[in-house]
């Protein structure tokens, strides 16, 4: 079957705020997605039905049982492959008219410039601290915006670091809200997590995708919302643009984003989440 984009994308035209000038916008546009587990790979895929015309796929994992419970465009068949190359067969069979390629390697300070330069926009979609400073810290100094998503037992966290603002400026970055990698974070694997907050800031980072490209809505940028799904609240807190190029260009330029103990001791993510809840 080879549909129509009319047929294909005819409840996003219908909306005014998207439209065909929307729809095309999304056409032309190219987004890289680091990372493809439990956030990159809805991330990707709903993308790709949205109509980005460009999606570039970056892992170096392979998918693993007990990656399933969350990562649900995997399937048992799927086990021991590698998670980059299944998810782009997995999108070439229902988007027709996106163009999707995959690296099967680990994102570094080495390729990371080389990955992002020709992309309007970057995506986090993984479950490593150093990788996720390595990113802004790249979209900073590549001029990019980094749409960012992670994930802690409950809660999930999202914005979007490092937009053009109609000033000519750029808003707050990840090291605006965390300045120092903590070493005290226990990724997935280690805290567990729960797969509906899984799924539900995926979504949250598409829609800020899809807000960016087509310049509709209010973006989570000089901002960073928290939600609880526990509790079903969620908070924003408000931040100030203090890391700025030149400043985040020597940072890049001394560490590896490899061995967090370099980083500064336990005094960033964790301490900021504890004094958020203490507070609210």
């Amino acid at each position: 079957m080879k549909p129509t984009k009319n047929e294909l994308f005819k409840r996003q035209l219908t909306l005014k705020e998207i439209g065909e000038v929307g729809q095309q916008k999304l056409q032309d546009a190219s987004v890289l997605v680091v990372g493809c587990g439990g956030l990159g790979s809805p991330i990707a895929v709903y993308l790709a039905a949205s109509g980005i015309g460009k999606i570039h796929l970056v892992d170096f994992d392979t998918v693993a049982i007990s990656n399933l419970h969350r990562q649900v465009f995997y399937t048992l068949e799927d086990v021991d492959k590698p998670k980059a190359e299944v998810l782009t067969t997995f999108i070439k069979k229902r988007a027709p008219f996106t163009e999707v390629r995959f690296t099967n390697k680990a994102i570094t300070k080495k390729n990371v410039i080389d990955l992002i330069e020709s992309v309007d926009v970057v995506v986090d979609g993984t479950d490593s601290l150093p990788t996720k400073y390595l990113l802004n810290d790249a979209c900073v100094i590549a001029n990019k915006p980094l749409v960012y998503g992670s994930l802690y037992k409950f809660d999930g966290y999202i914005a979007t670091f490092n937009a053009l603002q109609k000033d000519g400026s750029y808003s707050a970055n990840l090291r605006d809200a965390f300045p120092e990698i903590a070493t005290d974070i226990p990724n997935c694997e280690e805290a567990g997590t729960l797969n509906s907050i899984v799924g539900m800031i995926a979504t949250q980072q598409v829609n800020e995708v899809l807000k960016l490209i087509t310049g509709t809505g209010t973006l989570l940028i000089n901002q960073l919302l928290i939600y609880n799904s526990l509790q079903n609240t969620q908070l924003k807190i408000k931040l100030k643009s203090i890391f700025l190029k030149e400043k985040i260009t020597k940072i890049f330029k001394v560490q590896t984003y490899t061995d967090v103990s370099l980083y500064g001791a336990k005094s960033g993510f964790s301490n900021f989440c504890n004094s958020v809840k203490r507070e609210n």
